[in-house]
């Protein structure tokens, strides 16, 4: 089964990249649920996944309010961060390193890969979850929501800009958008209707980096279900975190703040688990220890 799962998702993330019809975050959901639907025969995962589901596409939603509520855009505080740690912007570095303007390469397809990737991954891995380990699928989209969420406060709170927008305005050295520029590679493709369409994207939530933050925390969630097994997942991550400062949408402080993030879910949730834990078991010793005259 898990087997097919991947392969029917493989196969879906080919097709939409071949098409140029790339699936949201709620198109993922509405497929995977039909997907666990027809492999279980059985509809609830429907009550399972709802409020998940909501509060997830309820993000999705909200992020888009963030540019219009008036906030300074931060701009010099990732560049000088970045530029403190390595002397020069890693993005430039990579990109004089690797990039060949005007004919982009396997490297450069890959990371917009990895990149498109960032819903795709923890939603498919949550749908692992739930069908294989399903003791372990409430606390990752917890964690997941919880992330979301903190992520979006700090958007709100702290708009931060792109290394590629910096770049237009001259604040940084010339670096290319080599996600656009790849994707322009490809011919458009039809357009798939779908819930978050109209809503507005957020080009000033760099900081922290959610597409640093969802693969860490999939690791973070994998090495909790299969332990030491699950470590050469690790390079997902890694190749991640490579690829949104190579594609110039993020400085290596935004990734550093988004890993960040991620233990944060992830331990709040663990704390939680385990006072939950501790007040069902204090609740069972007093049921299974009554006081003795």
């Amino acid at each position: 089964m898990t087997s097919f799962v991947l392969a029917y998702f493989v196969i879906i993330g080919m097709a939409t990249i071949a098409t140029r019809s790339w699936l949201s975050s709620d198109q993922f959901i509405i497929i995977g649920i039909a997907l666990a639907i027809l492999l279980t025969r059985s509809f609830s995962i429907v009550r399972d996944w709802a409020p998940f589901g909501l509060l997830l596409l309820g993000y999705e939603f909200l992020r888009g309010l963030a540019p219009s509520l008036g906030m300074e855009v931060n701009i010099f505080p990732m560049i000088r961060a970045d530029r403190l740690i390595f002397g020069e912007l890693p993005t430039v570095t990579l990109q004089r390193m690797f990039y060949n303007l005007g004919s982009p390469d396997w490297l450069d397809y890959g990371a917009t890969l990895l990149y498109l990737l960032h819903f795709v991954v923890p939603l498919l891995f949550a749908f692992l979850l739930y069908l294989n380990r399903r003791e372990y699928f409430r606390p990752f989209a917890v964690a997941l929501i919880v992330l979301s969420y903190l992520a979006f406060t700090t958007y709100v709170l702290y708009p931060a800009m792109p290394p590629w927008m910096a770049s237009q305005h001259g604040y940084i050295p010339a670096i290319n958008n080599i996600f656009e520029l790849t994707l322009s590679t490809f011919g458009e493709g039809p357009a798939v209707p779908r819930a978050v369409g109209f809503v507005r994207s957020n080009p000033v939530a760099a900081m922290p980096s959610l597409h640093a933050a969802y693969p860490m925390l999939v690791f973070l969630f994998a090495v909790r279900v299969w332990g030491r097994k699950a470590a050469a997942f690790l390079i997902y991550p890694a190749s991640v975190w490579f690829a949104i400062v190579y594609l110039g949408h993020h400085y290596v402080i935004d990734a550093f703040a988004g890993i960040v993030y991620a233990l944060g879910a992830f331990h709040a949730v663990e704390w939680m688990a385990a006072r939950r834990a501790a007040r069902e078991a204090s609740c069972v010793d007093g049921v299974a220890e009554p006081e003795t005259i």
